[in-house]
């Protein structure tokens, strides 16, 4: 896997491979991605690969996201069969989707209602403190979760876990409040890289996720 695999474009990667039918939230999504585009480049066309991966749906497919969190059912399949048709290190490009929709499986499996009412309360804390109080109450949630028990995810280290439910927090905050993604999205690449680096690295890198 090259070095233009990031915490950034994975998040990212996780994010875009859900459907959604709120254009608010895809509009943050664009500019979140041109940002990204700007301070650490993947690919030049990023954004029409994700593209055409959305037009494979209908609009009222019921795989796509909803807001109460549910994920894209036919997520694994699309990035099993799309094979990117793009200039520039589409390697990456693979390796971002790959890892995205391993972490997308485990999402799956995460117990909706509770995820749905964990991001609610995260937004409503975070609707009452500044950004700079964001990480710590990521933080706060993610590890009250944890301490509550998943079922079903034993068999995934711990750290894994918490990578992806961290995604999913972002993921579902994007989907009710669009216009506080991208802030929140770097809050996310922060609590990662402090608190999940060290696993991430015991893994011998993103690759290994």
């Amino acid at each position: 896997m090259g070095e233009g695999i990031t915490t950034q474009w994975i998040l990212l990667a996780f994010l875009q491979d859900q459907r959604c039918s709120s254009q608010e939230y895809k509009k943050e999504l664009d500019t979140l991605e041109n940002e990204l585009n700007k301070k650490i480049p993947l690919i030049s066309n990023y954004s029409s690969l994700w593209r055409n991966n959305q037009d494979c749906f209908s609009d009222g497919d019921e795989g796509e996201l909803q807001t109460d969190g549910h994920f894209c059912s036919d997520i694994r399949n699309i990035c099993r069969e799309m094979q990117p048709d793009v200039q520039g290190n589409a390697d990456d490009v693979g390796a971002a989707r790959q890892i995205a929709a391993n972490l997308i499986e485990i999402a799956d499996q995460l117990n909706q209602s509770v995820v749905s009412r964990a991001s609610d309360n995260l937004l409503r804390r975070m609707q009452n403190r500044i950004s700079q109080d964001w990480t710590s109450l990521l933080s706060f949630e993610v590890e009250r979760l944890m301490r509550q028990g998943i079922p079903g995810l034993q068999q995934f280290p711990q750290e894994k876990v918490m990578l992806t439910l961290t995604m999913v927090l972002v993921q579902n905050i994007g989907v009710h409040a669009p216009t506080l993604l991208r802030s929140f999205f770097s809050t996310a690449v922060q609590y990662i890289n402090e608190n999940l680096q060290n696993f991430i690295r015991d893994q011998g890198g993103w690759g290994g996720i």
